[in-house]
């Protein structure tokens, strides 16, 4: 075979693995982005009695806690804040408003949940796994994140 042949019989092959090298490049690039914090905020470093104040006290001015029960069903929240209790995955519902009152002090209970749902990982509650897989902070609307954080205040939530 000559040279010439061979080359022009090995070309349909360094053409496959330009591509495959192409697709695995944008896996990659994909994977990458994906992987990033999809919000720009970060949690407060330093808490005071006043943090997330200015965003809290707007969401609760129109919120409507009867929504909260059905909203926490439709975003899976009770998945794992109910039914996943027993395992250890996530804290009850039931209760939440007192134990948040006390939970990461300055923070008040609003103020906390408030955290608890925008930015899960800023506080860890010792016993649970720490897993919330949803990014609620682009998933939710003002007025479910209003709604929400009233129903876990009143004593209905469970």
């Amino acid at each position: 075979m000559s040279t010439k042949t061979a080359a022009a019989t090995r070309w349909p092959v360094y053409v496959v693995l330009a591509m495959l090298l192409i697709v695995a490049a944008i896996f990659v690039v994909l994977f990458v982005q994906s992987s990033e914090p999809v919000t720009t905020n970060q949690p407060a470093e330093v808490l005071t009695s006043e943090t997330y104040l200015d965003k809290v006290e707007p969401l609760l001015a129109d919120a409507h806690p009867e929504n909260g029960d059905a909203l926490v069903v439709t975003y899976d929240c009770a998945a794992c804040h109910r039914a996943g209790v027993a395992n250890h995955i996530a804290p009850s519902f039931e209760g939440v408003a007192e134990r948040a009152a006390e939970r990461r002090p300055p923070l008040t209970a609003a103020a906390y949940i408030y955290e608890s749902i925008i930015y899960p990982y800023a506080y860890e509650v010792q016993g649970f796994g720490g897993v919330m897989p949803h990014d609620y902070a682009t998933r939710l609307s003002e007025d479910e994140l209003g709604d929400i954080i009233a129903y876990l205040l009143s004593p209905d939530a469970k």
